[in-house]
Order: C-alpha cells, then sequence, then structure tokens
C-alpha cells in the first residue's frame, strides 16, 4: 500500500511502481532509480511537488510546481510516455 505521506506532505496521486529513471553517477552508473512518483502537497502550503521515490518509498528528488497538472506534465514529458496515477480514495 503506497503511504498517504511522504516527507511530511499529503499524497496526492502516484504510480504503481515502474521504472520512472533515476540519479547516476558522473561515470554513468545508477546510484538511485526511481520507482514510483508521487503529487504531494504541504499544509499551508499552495506549492505542489512532484516526488520521485525508490523502492522503500524514500523521496530522492523531487520538482516544486503551481498545480497538479503542471507535475502530470513534467513527468509525462521527461519519463517519455502515458502515466497511469493513482488517488487514494478515503
Amino acid at each position: 500500500m503506497f503511504p498517504k505521506e511522504l516527507d511530511g506532505a499529503k499524497v496526492l496521486l502516484y504510480t504503481p511502481k515502474g521504472a520512472y529513471g533515476g540519479i547516476k553517477y558522473p561515470n554513468g552508473a545508477a546510484a538511485e532509480t526511481y520507482s514510483y512518483l508521487a503529487i504531494c502537497k504541504y499544509p499551508e502550503d499552495e506549492t505542489y511537488y512532484l516526488f520521485c521515490c525508490n523502492d522503500s518509498f524514500e523521496v530522492v528528488s523531487d520538482w516544486q510546481t503551481g498545480s497538479i497538472e503542471a507535475c502530470i506534465h513534467i513527468a509525462t514529458s521527461s519519463y517519455r510516455g502515458q502515466i497511469h496515477w493513482n488517488q487514494d480514495m478515503e
């Protein structure tokens, strides 16, 4: 089950586990891989975040944007394809 919060931010949308890129060392070796993407929002903050998470749901990279739509656009353009987003319905 995907966490409801990441680094204190509420998870609004998230992806199934997949291969979403990662961080590489200067020599090209993988330093960290992105297994999940999540769109999150901190309480009392108007900003939205696209979080890139590892297998353990730890945030290893993020982008700050002004809207959910901007997060979706960044994810789609960065990962070259259709991304399926899940929403946790409480």
